[in-house]
């Protein structure tokens, strides 16, 4: 990436590889990119394979090696190819339809295998996305088919990895009316083909006049150049904070731990560091006793 710009890596999270929320993701990207200082990447998660979590904690921080690259451990799929691309970027833009109320499935399996950015994977990986943008595109084919509530479960999923929200404020040369401000909460109910890939836009809104493409468009040309802004300036916050020499508290969320570290673990190596100490379950019952 070069030098004063920052990357911004817009995520189709439809099982369409080529829907509303494709057309959406990029379109919002072509905006971002109008800043000046973003490279954009774009890809849709329908075409890696994605395996959902077993919870058989094989990745965590007490089985996993301490050095290993980011994967799964138990299905091998592709989040190994994912995850680098998510930790790399400035900017992560999120998109995805609502279908029955939710997150699709392919949404969920992704945002359930980022969990090592998190603080509870206990690995080298936790942290990553902390002081990066983030923006969320939730769309639907109501007015209010739960784009609202998806769109608050990522704010929170965002918010775990310590994720800064990108809004959609107005602006001048796009003012209100707009579908949202805080965000691409969006709908196609107006569209001439509620699932046709641009049934969004104003020139394939039914009602005269455009209202809901109009909406549309304003909120995503309002979120693209909000987060290009936002990546930006928490880029150059973190330069600015690492040099003038101040420190981050530490992410360690036990510094007792009672599951016995695979040797070469993460959680292994922080014992011999002396920043984790192993309590074993023998000694948990017997302060338990000691407390009777």
């Amino acid at each position: 990436m070069k030098e004063n710009k920052v990357k911004i890596l817009g995520i189709n999270g439809s099982p369409r590889r080529e829907g509303n929320t494709s057309t959406m993701v990029k379109y919002c990207l072509e905006w971002a990119e109008t800043a000046g200082f973003v490279e954009t990447e774009y890809l849709a998660l329908a075409d890696y394979e994605l395996k959902h979590c077993t919870g058989c904690m094989k990745c965590f921080g007490f089985m996993a090696p301490a050095d290993d690259e980011y994967q799964c451990y138990d299905t091998n799929d592709d989040i190994r190819l994912l995850a680098p691309k998510v930790a790399e970027c400035d900017g992560l833009l999120i998109g995805f339809p609502v279908y029955s109320g939710g997150l699709p499935g392919i949404m969920r399996i992704f945002i359930e295998k980022m969990h090592h950015f998190g603080p509870m994977s206990f690995t080298r990986h936790a942290g990553a996305l902390k002081y990066k943008a983030l923006g969320i595109i939730s769309q639907g084919g109501q007015l209010y088919g739960g784009q609202e509530n998806t769109f608050k479960d990522m704010s929170f999923w965002g918010s775990i990895k310590g994720m800064h929200l990108a809004n959609a404020w107005p602006t001048v040369d796009a003012p209100m009316p707009s579908s949202s401000f805080f965000g691409g909460i969006l709908t196609t109910v107006d569209g001439s083909a509620i699932y046709g890939k641009h049934s969004w836009k104003k020139e394939a809104t039914r009602t005269i006049p455009p209202a809901s493409g109009s909406r549309n468009e304003r909120s995503l040309k309002n979120l693209g150049r909000h987060l290009a802004t936002d990546a930006m300036v928490m880029k150059l916050g973190r330069e600015a904070f690492a040099a003038a020499g101040f420190t981050q508290p530490e992410t360690i969320p036990f510094t007792n731990y009672s599951v016995k570290p695979k040797k070469g673990s993460y959680v292994d190596r922080l014992i011999k560091e002396g920043k984790v100490t192993y309590v074993s379950q023998k000694e948990l019952e017997e302060r338990a006793a000691r407390k009777k």
